[in-house]
């Protein structure tokens, strides 16, 4: 008896079996925290990331005889707990042999990670800064594992969000329009200037007519000695 799982991906060659917490909701806390420390994924790094998955699994539950891995045909896939989940790239994506249907997560992923992040050794523990902004970034790219209470609270920060990036859109776009108009008005100001530079004035004309008559007054008197 225990609250039994086994992990694997699409290949079905590897598992990872638990025999104690093996509901979704820590599952896929375990496999967010992974997600979080860019741990490589089975997928990519069939040897690593089943390693780095018992890794962090091993240090949250403790014991002895709670963490196996093994031959994906070989383990008891139909446990009649909790089945088999799916996995690909830290994200659940199918459950096997599930006799029941999934509960709803009770703790926002934020306390969850927390929880996992304590259970491993003070040297890899991450700060809560990064724990908080990838947990809030999980919670809404699964709305549909959230209970209604905490999915309300997300709705309303995605939408919070949406208005956020709106305002910071317009003022973008009303800078891009000032500054185009800006642009304009000095272009105008230094074409303006240069006509007036290149235009000589009708005092310049009368200053360079004397120069070129004093000018020719002194080539008449050199060719005169």
């Amino acid at each position: 008896m225990g609250d039994r799982a086994v992990i694997s991906n699409k290949s079905k060659k590897m598992g990872v079996y638990l025999h104690w917490y093996g509901y979704r909701e820590f599952v896929e806390s375990v496999l967010a925290y992974c997600d979080v420390k860019k741990y490589r994924s089975p997928d990519v790094d069939d040897e690593y990331g089943w390693a780095r998955l018992c890794q962090v699994a091993g240090n949250t539950i403790g014991g002895n005889l709670s963490v196996g891995v093994g031959i994906f045909n070989r383990m008891d896939t139909d446990n009649w707990d909790n089945g088999t989940y799916i996995i690909k790239d830290w994200d659940i994506v199918d459950r096997l042999f599930a006799h029941s249907k999934d509960e709803k997560m009770k703790d926002t992923m934020f306390e969850n990670l927390k929880y996992i992040n304590n259970k491993q050794p003070k040297d890899e523990q991450l700060k809560e800064e990064e724990l908080e902004a990838f947990a809030k970034l999980w919670e809404i790219r699964h709305l549909d594992r959230l209970n209604d209470e905490r999915k309300v609270e997300v709705e309303k920060i995605i939408k919070e969000e949406i208005e956020k990036q709106k305002s910071q859109e317009q003022i973008k776009t009303e800078d891009i329009i000032n500054n185009v108009e800006e642009q304009e008005e000095i272009k105008g100001v230094v074409e303006e200037f240069d006509l007036d530079v290149q235009k000589p004035t009708e005092n310049d004309l009368k200053e360079k007519s004397k120069e070129y008559k004093v000018i020719d007054k002194k080539g008449d008197d050199s060719f005169a000695r």
